[in-house]
């Protein structure tokens, strides 16, 4: 699949999505969002959620490679934009505090479940790139927190923006990958072998999704490569490098 095709083909308006916030619907994924969360915002949530799954659900039916990619095309960009409209939401209208603490919570509950029900519901190894990409998916949540606290010179603007709009798109493909497979364990639902093969395709994008976080921060708080310096001898320095040396050819006579 041309990823870069699919992402202009499907409409989606990712040019002005900025790094900071956009991981913001991982909050509404915990499982304790409802219980700390106000009725009113577990509403929406809810109702964000129920149309996800049904969009989800038309993706695990597909039977072949060629019905994936149909139904990849169709839905992808309403995927992304609830996924967008939930973290603008949360970003909104829940403290930033909180946002950090549930997206956390709900990053180690999907580790849990592909750890625990991703062996018997896809095997090994889709199960292990499940988990792969779940663990990048937390050191990408890692970096967004640092971008977010960091400040972006104006003369990397540019640069920054072409990086936001890559990271945007794998990060979602990426994570459109994990939702389809969570609903599959959460509906017991098996799911064709040549879909489960897109599927773990698309789950690898989170590790460009990465790569693209790092530019980000990079561009904001730029690597310094450390230098050695060597201060210069007093005469206590000279006088311990001597008894050293004296120390030294005295062994090899021995």
């Amino acid at each position: 699949m041309n990823i870069a095709l699919t992402a202009d083909e499907a409409g989606m308006t990712l040019q002005s999505e900025r790094l900071e916030g956009i991981l913001s619907f991982l909050a509404s994924r915990s499982k304790s969002s409802a219980r700390t969360l106000s009725p009113n915002i577990s509403e929406v949530f809810n109702g964000c959620a129920a149309q996800l799954r049904g969009i989800l659900g038309s993706i695990i039916e597909s039977r072949t490679r060629a019905d994936y990619q149909r139904e990849f095309q169709r839905s992808f960009s309403k995927y992304v934009g609830l996924t967008l409209a939930m973290s603008h939401f949360a970003s909104a209208v829940i403290p930033r505090e909180s946002i950090e603490r549930l997206s956390r919570e709900s990053i180690c509950e999907l580790e849990a479940d592909f750890r625990d029900k991703g062996m018997d519901a896809f095997g090994e190894d889709v199960r292990n790139q499940a988990l792969f990409t779940v663990w990048t998916l937390r050191k990408v949540n890692d970096l967004v927190d640092q971008i977010i606290a960091a400040k972006l010179d104006d003369s990397q603007k540019k640069a920054d923006s072409a990086s936001c709009v890559k990271f945007n798109f794998h990060l979602f493909r990426a994570q459109f990958g994990l939702d389809c497979l969570n609903l599959a364990i959460e509906t017991n639902k098996a799911i064709y072998p040549e879909v489960i093969d897109e599927l773990t395709d698309g789950l690898k994008s989170m590790v460009n999704a990465y790569a693209h976080a790092r530019q980000g921060l990079e561009l904001r708080v730029p690597t310094v490569e450390p230098t050695l310096t060597i201060a210069p001898m007093d005469d206590e320095d000279r006088a311990l490098l001597d008894i050293s040396l004296r120390s030294a050819g005295d062994l090899a006579a021995d």
